[in-house]
């Protein structure tokens, strides 16, 4: 279990990663965010690469969190219904979680130039497409993997466009639309 103040560095990190961009994260920038004595982020994560390693695993805490925040509350009982979940979470991604989001997709694209940066990334992503297969199986979706691929690639594009003001449609049309013709 990390201490309270590796939590409080890595969640600074991720503010400092999604409002300032890769460029901006440095260990000095994040003691200032987190409030902390300059020093004390190197005391935690010696090397950049270290401190972006910790913000994946933040990461991938923030993701079993809200999986396991959806296996107690109500699955989703069609497709419909998760077509609808995951509309709200693409309003809640580039809401009140638009700074994470941004942070994740810095990562993301820094993980191109970082092979073993970008392994733990897709691993990630793998996990949330295999949860993602399940519920879709449980509905009788044919095809549930390929079906929960193509449905997280459009997540991710309609979260793109709307972080980017391309596009800021309103999300469910959209992915009842794509559920209702995979099912």
């Amino acid at each position: 279990m990390p201490s309270a103040t590796a939590v409080r560095i890595v969640d600074a990190a991720l503010e400092v990663l999604g409002t300032g961009g890769i460029h901006a994260l440095s260990h000095a920038r994040v003691d200032a965010a987190a409030a902390l004595p300059s020093g004390s982020t190197s005391n935690y994560f010696r090397t950049r690469a270290a401190l972006v390693a910790a913000t994946v695993d933040r990461l991938q805490q923030f993701d079993e969190q809200q999986w396991q925040a959806t296996q107690f509350a109500d699955r989703p009982a069609s497709v419909t219904e998760l077509a609808d979940a995951f509309a709200a979470f693409v309003e809640a991604a580039t809401g009140p979680q638009r700074t994470i989001t941004v942070a994740r997709y810095v990562i993301y694209v820094q993980g191109v130039v970082e092979p073993a940066l970008l392994e733990t990334l897709n691993a990630n992503r793998r996990r949330v497409t295999d949860w993602t297969a399940g519920i879709l199986d449980d509905l009788g979706v044919p095809d549930a993997a390929d079906v929960a691929a193509t449905l997280l690639a459009a997540v991710e594009g309609l979260i793109l466009h709307r972080l980017t003001g391309f596009a800021a449609v309103p999300p469910g049309p959209h992915l009842r639309r794509l559920l209702a013709a995979a099912a």
